[in-house]
């Protein structure tokens, strides 16, 4: 029989998957080499609502999680485990979920683009902005 520690890491998620919104955001932040200023400047978000995310004084919106995993130029796999942390999915049964993944999946990090495809599947009240 294994031990009570062999089981737990056995079963332990990884890293990536154990730690909050956050400390995760930050893990991307110094994966990519970006600033908290730059990176709220990028994601056309203010520094009062980046300071809320960070603080864990509120949940962003999906809205504001897509505008920085597109500031980060974050990859599926990142995009996912950070939506993860804050209860959001793009789950493959919604058209609008998966014009966002395209756009990741394709390194297509324009947010006009994207407002694009979304309003060409007459997504208009759903624009990144």
């Amino acid at each position: 029989m294994e031990s009570l520690e062999q089981y737990i890491n056995k079963h332990h998620k990884s890293e990536e998957k154990r730690v909050d919104l956050v400390t995760y955001l930050y893990h991307l932040m110094d994966k990519y080499g970006m600033d908290a200023p730059t990176l709220y400047k990028k994601a056309n978000i203010t520094k009062q609502s980046y300071s809320s995310i960070i603080s864990n004084k509120c949940i962003p919106s999906l809205n504001t999680l897509i505008k920085i995993v597109f500031a980060l130029k974050a990859d599926t796999h990142e995009c996912k485990y950070l939506l993860k942390k804050a209860g959001y999915t793009l789950a493959s049964s919604s058209t609008y979920a998966l014009i966002i993944r395209y756009c990741i999946e394709n390194k297509i990090y324009d947010l006009a683009t994207l407002n694009e495809y979304l309003m060409k599947y007459d997504y208009d009240d759903n624009i990144v902005e």
